[in-house]
This record gives C-alpha cells, sequence and structure tokens, in this order.
C-alpha cells in the first residue's frame, strides 16, 4: 500500500491552517480590547461619581468635621435638560433631614462630600416641581422600554463634572453592579461601569398600570409615586449598554476635549 503525502506548496496554506491563524487574530483582538475597556473603565475611577458610593457617606464642613451623612442628591429635569443638573444634597442630621444647595457643596470621585462654607443656608428637605430624588425615584425602579416591556432595574446611578455643572449621565444595570452596591463601602467607592445606559435614552417616568391601561408621565411630575418606573425613548432590541470606553469618549466630547465623539 503506497503513502500518500500532501504536499506543500510555498505561499499556500490549508484550511485548518488559515482557521487557526483567524482563531488567533480574534483572541489577539479580543484580548486588545478586554484591555482597553479595562483601562478607561479605572480612568472613569477619577471622572464618574457613583450613587451607591455617595450614599450614606460623611459630610464634612471646611474644617473636615463631620456634619451629617449623605441621605440623597437633587436633580431638575425638565424637558429640556437631557442630562440633569444636580441642584442639591439631602443631608441627614440626627432624626432630621435638611437640603443644601450644590453652590455650598464640593463632590468629587469617588465619594468625598464636602460643604464649601461653615455658615451656609440650609431648608428643610421637600420636593419642589422638577425635583427628582435619585436615590429614592431612580435607584431600583424598574426600566421600561418604548413598548411598555419591563426591563432591568438600576443598580446605580452616574454623576460626572460637565463643563463645570455636575450631572446625571447614565444608569448601570447588571448583577456585578449591584453586588457592588451592596457590598463593603470599600467596594461601592471602587467604580468600574460595565453595562452603563445613556441617561439619555430615557424619556420619563411610567406610572404604574391600572386595570391594564399604561397612563403617560411626564419627566418628573410622578417621581416618587408608587410603582412608577423609568421609560425608554427606544424599545428594548434598540437599547445599547455603553462599554467605559464609550463612556468615557462621551464625557470628553461633552467636555469638547480632543479624542471624543463630536455630540
Amino acid at each position: 500500500m503506497g503513502v500518500i503525502r500532501r504536499q506543500w506548496l510555498p505561499g499556500r496554506s490549508t484550511d485548518a491552517d488559515e482557521d487557526r491563524a483567524n482563531a488567533v487574530h480574534r483572541l489577539r483582538e479580543d484580548g486588545a480590547r478586554r484591555w482597553r475597556e479595562t483601562a478607561a473603565a479605572r480612568e472613569l475611577e477619577g471622572s464618574l461619581i457613583s450613587l451607591a458610593g455617595l450614599l450614606g457617606a460623611v459630610v464634612t464642613d471646611p474644617q473636615e468635621i463631620p456634619v451629617g451623612r449623605l441621605d440623597d442628591v437633587i436633580v431638575h429635569w425638565t424637558a429640556a435638560s437631557a442630562y440633569p443638573a444636580v441642584t442639591g444634597i439631602v443631608v441627614g442630621t440626627g432624626k432630621s433631614e435638611v437640603f443644601i444647595g450644590t453652590r455650598w457643596v464640593e463632590m468629587s470621585a469617588p465619594a468625598t462630600v464636602r460643604l464649601r462654607d461653615s455658615a451656609l443656608y440650609a431648608r428643610g428637605a421637600q420636593r419642589r416641581p422638577g425635583e427628582v430624588s435619585l436615590a429614592h425615584d431612580v435607584l431600583d425602579r424598574q426600566v421600561i422600554d418604548a413598548n411598555g416591556v419591563d426591563m432591568v432595574r438600576p443598580a446605580d446611578v452616574y454623576l460626572a463634572v460637565v463643563r463645570g455643572s455636575l450631572e446625571l449621565v447614565a444608569i448601570e444595570v447588571g448583577v456585578r453592579a449591584l453586588l457592588r452596591r451592596l457590598g463593603p463601602r470599600r467596594l461601592r467607592r471602587r467604580v468600574r461601569p460595565g453595562r452603563v445606559i445613556d441617561w439619555a435614552s430615557i424619556r420619563s417616568f411610567a406610572p404604574a398600570r391600572e386595570r391594564g391601561v399604561q397612563r403617560r408621565g411626564r419627566r418628573s411630575e410622578l417621581a416618587g409615586a408608587a410603582g412608577v418606573g423609568l421609560r425608554l425613548g427606544v424599545a428594548a432590541a434598540d437599547l445599547k449598554a455603553l462599554h467605559p470606553s464609550e463612556v468615557k469618549d462621551a464625557l470628553r466630547a461633552a467636555e469638547g476635549e480632543p479624542g471624543g465623539e463630536t455630540p
């Protein structure tokens, strides 16, 4: 019986060789992509402020003396603001809560809250028109797509300084974000976003269904009502979760920095 030997010709490769080369190429691309996303996530630790990290944080005066704990962050959300500006914080002092406007507050990543002046103006915590309490109205609320389909709930909310203004920019969903929030405080302050949804994708609050009818609600008029969720402006199939590199590029674009996409 003769032995049939495969002839190897210069410049040619078998299908198996091509498949192997393609597999190696894909692995290298995946590795490079993971490296970029990890680097972007680390960079965002100095840019994004996590609501989960802020809640319960000690609020200090200019002399670093504790004055209370942070219970909530308030934004003003209207039809004209895709990214609502933070208007103040709710600080727990003993058995009472007070509202302190942003002009008196300095917040920085990961979870530092300091008052600018000891002699500041504070008022009782009371909802005003257009105001949304992020911990009470957004965190863990049901997200509903444009077709009324229930989706995942926000496990964290992100703030960022954009052109000198502290704004609500995104929410994060997923088990990893939830576990980080429920874990030790040192983990809550490690902002490593994974599945981020641009806040501009959210159009309004969605009231609870009554007898099978889904009523529509405007941006902030239904905030805090029982059963209220967040309504997206797109269908679930069209929603894209942002990767850390995309979040970083979006923040750069908002600031007008090189390397960011044009808004």
